[in-house]
């Protein structure tokens, strides 16, 4: 009977293999078929551009996920996503391409990790004005904008609006989970060391709210966001910053008629009285139903490609991400993984300048000093470094960031949060309420300090604290190198505290407001190369096959297991905690995961 049994479930196992085999073979297949009978992207000419921004605007170059490819292949909608550096390009060469006469965006921004923030939309939003000031009309059709949609269409010349619309902004708020009642209520346990009066990263776990310190600094960084948010509407609708705050205090949401009032939107229409507009600007197809149009995600196709140089390149290397110890996956900054990305910039005798994309929380303190460390290797190997903040560039994202050259940060850029913490969960209370006990033999006091099955005594949380004490030192030293700023100095604005980009420049923690393309020009006149560069990216988009393919290749005789890992994550993407918190140590210097800005 064993034996039968073992055959049996050796005999199952092999036909759910052979099913997943087949099904991807055939996938596979089908997507190839797909994507040989769809026509080359085309520009056409006196067409309008339309741009949906149902999109997540993304840092990184953007690769087709499985998710996206089994939708692709099922004819359903994709979810997509755009690099911010395609889109902003691409909107920039339209403003001077003869065969567009107008822009026209619609939809409503999608937002996915660390997508479409505030900082990333500033660029697109300067991208979109400076389309404008080249003579050509930008329009906009809404039906409900987010704060996001609203900051992008304070650009646009004319913004219709459906009657029956409502604006999806409350205003702005951040907020975060606090788990300490739940951790308490289910007995796990969970010990936190700290260094850093600010530092909040741990208190979701330990606490049930806010602690004063953590509201103050988040206070206050918010009033930056809000004012910077205010101003950039105002300019848009010429209206009194103080007046939209007083409607949302006032209504809560604003009907569509109250936004036409306020000047938000230009025009209440359906979208009859839109398609008739863009039909006189760029004419009818032919069958009348429509106007003359090429989609954003045609024209990027057609009209973005990469440039050569025989002088050299910027390497722009996009941070995105939590930062981890080890490979990462791609939405993640993988400790292994970016430093042969830096070293591979390094050693490439064509890459004459180095410009650092943050777009991160931070996270490992060791991943975050090897990212650090093999930048600092460039730097001395001659070649510039130049750091671009995005949304967020906080903890272990300023860590790898201090030595640069220039760093360049938003307005609304989240940075700062120069502290470090120690994390532990413990499950014994809960591991005991079920009855599971663990015993030890050991042959040093703290050979099991690291382990999960027990709490740490005081004098084992002092050691901790210790290690946790000599990296925030080391932090404040790095910070203080870098910035040409004395110790104590750092100390005081350190803290872990949180920090807006203006006042982040006050402070010396950067060098100039601006965005990605001011950080390449920058780059690119200290290399000699000019404010105009030929750029490379860095890390290439890795799309389903390719992470299939390298699982075939690393796993061998184990191919069934890894196959089903992309599979079984194709529709649901879940962050589990321990990917997060993976630091050998325990130490990191990390912004709390909850946090959320809108």
């Amino acid at each position: 009977m064993k034996q039968f049994l073992k055959m049996f479930f050796a005999s199952l196992l092999a036909i759910c293999f052979a099913v997943v085999m087949c099904s991807l073979f055939f996938a596979l297949l089908l997507s190839m078929l797909i994507a040989m009978s769809e026509p080359q992207p085309v520009v056409k000419a006196n067409s309008v551009l339309v741009f949906d921004m149902s999109v997540a605007v993304q840092d990184r170059p953007v690769g087709q996920t499985g998710r996206e490819f089994i939708d692709q292949a099922m004819g359903m909608p994709i979810a997509g996503a755009v690099s911010m550096r395609s889109l902003t390009e691409g909107i920039r060469l339209a403003a001077t391409d003869s065969d567009i006469k107008a822009l026209l965006l619609k939809g409503s921004f999608r937002v996915d990790g660390y997508s479409s923030g505030f900082a990333a939309l500033r660029e697109v939003k300067e991208a979109i004005e400076a389309f404008s000031e080249s003579g050509k009309p930008v329009y906009a059709y809404t039906y409900y904008p987010t704060a996001r949609d609203l900051y992008v269409l304070s650009a646009v010349d004319t913004v219709y609006m459906n009657p029956e619309g409502l604006v999806a902004d409350t205003g702005m708020s951040m907020s975060g989970m606090y788990l300490g009642g739940f951790m308490d209520k289910y007995g796990i346990g969970v010990q936190v060391t700290r260094a850093g009066e600010y530092k909040a990263a741990a208190e979701s776990f330990v606490l049930e709210g806010m602690s004063e310190p953590a509201r103050e600094a988040n206070q206050a960084l918010l009033e930056d966001f809000w004012q910077e948010y205010l101003d950039t509407i105002a300019a848009g609708s010429d209206l009194e910053p103080g007046v939209y705050q007083e409607k949302l205090n006032e209504l809560g949401m604003l009907q569509a008629s109250e936004a036409l009032e306020l000047g938000l939107v230009d025009e209440l229409a359906h979208s009859h009285v839109l398609l008739e507009e863009m039909q006189r600007i760029s004419g009818e197809e032919e069958d009348g139903l429509s106007f003359t149009q090429t989609s954003m995600s045609a024209y990027l196709s057609a009209k973005v490609k990469p440039r050569y140089s025989s002088s050299g390149y910027v390497s722009v290397i996009y941070a995105e991400g939590p930062i981890v110890d080890g490979e990462g996956d791609p939405s993640e900054v993988g400790s292994d993984r970016f430093v042969r990305e830096i070293r591979k910039a390094r050693l490439d005798e064509d890459v004459k300048a180095i410009v650092l994309r943050v777009n991160s929380p931070g996270g490992s303190a060791l991943a975050s000093e090897m990212i650090q460390k093999e930048l600092r290797l460039a730097q001395e190997a001659g070649k510039p470094l130049v750091v671009s903040m995005g949304t967020y560039a906080a903890s272990g994202g300023y860590w790898i960031s201090a030595y640069a050259d220039r760093i360049f940060a938003q307005p609304n850029t989240l940075t700062g949060s120069i502290g470090v913490i120690g994390i532990f969960f413990n499950f014994e209370e809960i591991a005991g309420t079920h009855g599971v006990n663990f015993d030890t033999v050991k042959m040093t006091e703290h050979a099991d300090l690291m382990d999960s099955f027990r709490a740490k005594t005081e004098e084992e949380m002092s050691l901790v604290q210790r290690q946790v004490d000599m990296v925030y030192d080391s932090f404040l030293n790095k910070v203080a190198q870098g910035r040409g700023l004395d110790v104590e100095r750092v100390r005081e604005i350190a803290g872990g505290r949180i920090w807006s980009g203006v006042d982040a420049l006050d402070l010396g923690l950067v060098d100039e407001l601006g965005g990605l393309n001011d950080a390449i020009a920058f780059a690119g006149r200290e290399a000699g190369l000019g404010s105009e560069p030929t750029i490379q990216e860095r890390p290439e988009p890795v799309d389903f096959f390719k992470q299939l393919s390298e699982s075939l290749a690393k796993q061998g005789a184990s191919v069934n297991q890894e196959l089903l890992k992309p599979v079984a994550r194709l529709y649901g993407e879940l962050n589990e905690l321990g990917s997060r918190y993976n630091d050998p140590k325990g130490v990191y210097a990390i912004l709390p995961y909850e946090i959320e800005i809108d």
